[in-house]
């Protein structure tokens, strides 16, 4: 299975990084190039569909950010470490025959460079060091290494930018790029590649929609239809159900128009992702338990579930062994128990009424009740008293939480 990669990287260093890619036979690279790292803006917002994005520095991938935010793509970012400042450094002493204590250098992290010099030279430091950041002007950054050489405290410029390699080199100025490793370089586009073709393999994943409306009609189902490109049939008495791939989905939620039909029409919608469709289908009716009326959820593979009408994400997988396996002893779903414990987290007080929780967890009073006694069965709640809001009617029973330890949060 092929997969795209788009590489963002400065012109000097795009054909190292060519002649590395050529190792992965299943990937197609396309590269973009730029003079300065601020020009990955219009670079992000102009690309084509691919599965993984490369950037080649922290700055490019800074200008670039918001824009890769809405376009919801995978991303790896190459970044300074030890090993290319100590490759730079070695370039240095053999091109220019110069110690650190002649040498001005630039970068994001400047206490890595002293701590690399410590250790290599202890009596000596650098000549000139300069911390940069995206904000910061490229001239200032040339200036920076041109009184340093002007003024005889260094003989020769390290800089993270090509920009200010360039000029400093057509200027007169001795300069040296930084060095990156060829091991560290085949490492990142390897680990980029794992990105693009797990993407691409999620992009594949069934996506199951299901939508619940009270009293809807065939227009209303039709023009879901029409955007999801999918047949509906009946899940049950009160929700249609759509089958697709979670690329459509992920274009189709990305559409304001949609959700905000949604929103409008008070429908309730749960959508799923699995690795198969009876498994996708499970987690749309999990999300759609969650949904409210005009409210949308999503459960992916991986049980997390978020909604694209807010920031809020919730992890519906219980991971300690304890709680699957008291999951298992009460008859309660994990999802259910992990809803359970999010709402005691989440809760302002230690006790609550069934009214609270059935609000909380949006089932039925009947499904609530059933909960409340599972827990009460096993110890993780205690009906503690009543409460009468109204003169009339049932008093209310009060629950207390008597969690253990291993499932507070």
């Amino acid at each position: 299975m092929g997969f795209t990669i788009a590489v963002i990287s400065s012109e000097l260093f795009a054909p190292r990084i060519k002649t590395i890619a050529s190792e992965f036979s299943d990937a197609h690279f396309y590269y973009y190039t730029y003079k300065r790292p601020t020009e990955a803006r219009e670079i992000v917002q102009s690309l084509p569909e691919v599965d993984a994005v490369f950037f080649a520095g922290t700055f490019p991938y800074y200008h670039g950010k918001a824009a890769l935010e809405e376009r919801k793509l995978p991303v790896y970012v190459m970044k300074q470490d030890e090993a290319v400042v100590t490759a730079t450094l070695l370039q240095a002493s053999w091109t220019y025959q110069v110690s650190p204590d002649k040498i001005s250098i630039d970068l994001t992290d400047p206490v890595l460079a002293h701590e690399i010099v410590s250790e290599i030279s202890p009596e000596k430091n650098f000549g000139a060091v300069l911390k940069i950041d995206p904000e910061m002007s490229l001239s200032s950054v040339v200036q920076f290494h041109v009184y340093a050489q002007q003024s005889g405290r260094a003989k020769v410029a390290i800089t993270s930018l090509h920009a200010v390699h360039e000029e400093l080199t057509r200027a007169g100025y001795a300069s040296l790029y930084m060095w990156e490793l060829t091991r560290t370089l085949a490492r990142a586009l390897a680990q980029t590649t794992h990105l693009a073709r797990l993407s691409k393999s999620q992009k594949a994943e069934p996506a199951v929609v299901l939508v619940r409306h009270d009293g809807a009609n065939e227009s209303f189902y039709s023009t879901v239809r029409q955007y999801l490109q999918s047949p509906w049939f009946a899940h049950d008495s009160e929700t249609a159900q759509f089958i697709t791939t979670r690329k459509h989905i992920e274009y189709v939620i990305g559409l304001s128009e949609f959700r905000e039909f949604l929103e409008a029409s008070d429908a309730r919608t749960g959508i799923g992702y699995g690795l198969d469709i009876l498994t996708a289908t499970r987690h749309a009716e999990d999300a759609l338990d969650y949904s409210n009326k005009g409210g949308i959820f999503l459960m992916d593979a991986q049980k997390n579930l978020s909604s694209p009408i807010s920031s809020e994400r919730i992890t519906l997988q219980l991971t300690e062994p304890n709680q699957v396996q008291l999951a298992k002893r009460m008859g309660l779903s994990p999802a259910n128990l992990s809803r359970l414990l999010r709402f005691h987290a989440i809760h302002p007080s230690n006790q609550f009424t069934a009214q609270d929780l059935e609000n909380h967890l949006n089932v039925t009073r009947r499904s609530t009740e059933r909960i409340i006694k599972k827990c009460v069965d096993h110890g993780l709640v205690t009906a503690s008293g009543e409460e009468m809001t109204y003169q009339q009617g049932r008093p209310r029973t009060i629950y207390t939480f008597t969690l253990p330890d291993y499932l507070k949060r």
